[in-house]
């Protein structure tokens, strides 16, 4: 009688294993979700971190990630903690090199399931770079290009309204306009605003187009000049845009579901069910 309900209990055992099995084989659709970074052990079964960003090369401290929920809209803001924004290209034979010293952003973030249960983060937002200069000329000056084509605040590009999504990215995020490829407009003029003369020799009104890729780090997402110019997808020109252009540096990311509410920095992670 033992050995029979040993036997009994051994293929029940089986038969949970296989259900197990096959519940897991069915489930196990990766992604990458939007997640906050707040003190304690998080709800997510991940790892902890030691900083309030919960970067990767932070490991085992007072601050995990917490589940933002499925459609549900987070708040952004963004901004590069005083580290400069650069863009690079090469115009008229001159390695030319825009320097931003601030740049700040704002939008918003919802985590999404696709018909094939991929899980994936989708936002939309515009981001300001303020304080340009233009590198080797001293007399070279941007201007934001406004509604109509007038000439603008000096020093300030404001980019059109981007998307951003980790959708078949793996652990990336893409970056591309919102409607069309024009990430943003701009005049560079020289330092009679005439756009001849001077020091300035690459006077006129510029746009850059593409996409973009970068790396999230914690609640920071980062780019650099070459691994930009190696995807050889954002471009930069008067007229059509044809010449290849880099994006080197960073924006940390704070997300708040309510107004009122205090923001949190915003990372994204691995998502498997």
């Amino acid at each position: 009688m033992n050995g029979r309900k040993a036997i009994v209990g051994l293929c029940l055992l089986c038969a949970l294993l296989l259900s197990a099995i096959a519940v897991q084989s069915a489930s196990a659709i990766k992604g990458t979700t939007a997640v906050t970074c707040k003190k304690g052990g998080g709800d997510t079964g991940g790892a902890t971190f030691n900083e309030a960003h919960c970067k990767p090369s932070s490991p085992s401290g007072e601050w995990g990630h917490y589940k933002i929920a499925e459609n549900t809209t987070t708040e952004l803001t963004g901004n590069n903690n005083g580290e400069p924004e650069k863009l690079k290209a090469t115009i008229g034979g001159v390695a030319v090199t825009f320097t931003a010293a601030g740049a700040e952003g704002t939008g918003w973030i919802e985590n999404k399931v696709d018909e094939d249960g991929e899980h994936y983060a989708h936002g939309r937002g515009t981001v300001v770079f303020t304080g340009i200069t233009v590198a080797p000329f001293t007399k070279c000056f941007v201007y934001e290009d406004t509604a109509g084509g007038a000439v603008g605040t000096k020093g300030v590009i404001k980019t059109q309204e981007l998307t951003a999504t980790t959708k078949g990215q793996g652990d990336s995020l893409k970056l591309t306009p919102a409607s069309g490829e024009v990430f943003k407009r701009f005049w560079i003029l020289d330092q009679n605003k005439n756009g001849a003369g001077g020091e300035c020799t690459i006077p006129g009104t510029y746009v850059c187009s593409g996409s973009v890729i970068g790396v999230p780090d914690g609640a920071t997402g980062k780019t650099t000049h070459l691994g930009v110019t190696t995807q050889n997808t954002l471009k930069l020109g008067t007229g059509e845009p044809t010449i290849k252009a880099g994006i080197e540096g960073s924006v940390t990311l704070e997300g708040r579901a309510n107004a009122g509410d205090t923001y949190k920095p915003v990372s994204v992670t691995t998502y498997e069910t």
